[in-house]
């Protein structure tokens, strides 16, 4: 009869191990899931950042394009008078002698 008690312990002890085991591979298997949504959703945020970086960018080009248009048609035009006489009023604020500016000042 000791032969069989062992016999029976050990069957006991075999479904304890296959229990653990299940256990161990079903927390195994949660945790790779857990990290793959992570990953995935991590990788989709990364990726819009990246698509409005982008966007960004080809706005700056857009922008750079034009001007570098405008830059070109300058230097191929014949009279520069036009174009100095249009900064100097745009940015530099001059007028003619009698012209009269007025600015629009908010008062709070």
């Amino acid at each position: 009869m000791v032969g069989k008690r062992n016999s029976a312990e050990t069957t006991g002890s075999g479904d304890r191990k296959t229990g653990i085991v299940k256990i161990i591979t079903t927390a195994a298997v949660f945790c790779l899931i857990i990290y793959s949504v992570f990953n995935i959703i991590s990788q989709q945020a990364q990726i819009a950042q990246l698509k409005k970086q982008s966007e960004e960018l080809s706005a700056k080009i857009t922008e750079a394009e034009q001007q570098n248009d405008e830059y070109v048609r300058l230097l191929s035009a014949d009279d520069e008078s036009e174009y100095m006489e249009r900064i100097a009023i745009e940015r530099l604020g001059y007028a003619y002698p009698n012209e009269r500016r007025f600015y629009v000042v908010e008062g709070k």
